[in-house]
């Protein structure tokens, strides 16, 4: 699900459910469930906000700009680290 979402966020195919559901609970500012967080159900808001990170992550480092790899990375150290952690995944995958 996370390979998926860093995928979805460089344009390469479709957003894992959790990412979508993560998103939108983002812009509108609720849950996805009714209830509060407890009521949620079991792992989904982990799911989702991992996804919710990885895409982000790799969202900054597509809009970074003029700033070099390098001076984005020193700005963004966390997203630096998921997008690390992700492209090890991607090789063990691949490997």
């Amino acid at each position: 699900m996370m390979l998926a979402a860093a995928d979805a966020a460089e344009g390469i195919g479709s957003m894992p459910a959790e990412l979508e559901l993560g998103l939108q609970c983002e812009r509108w500012g609720s849950l996805p469930d009714a209830g509060g967080l407890l009521d949620q159900r079991h792992g989904l808001m982990q799911r989702m906000g991992a996804a919710v990170n990885v895409y982000h992550a790799y969202q900054s480092e597509k809009q970074r700009g003029n700033a070099t790899l390098t001076e984005w990375s020193r700005s963004n150290p966390g997203a630096w680290r998921t997008m690390a952690t992700i492209e090890k995944m991607r090789r063990e995958k691949d490997g």
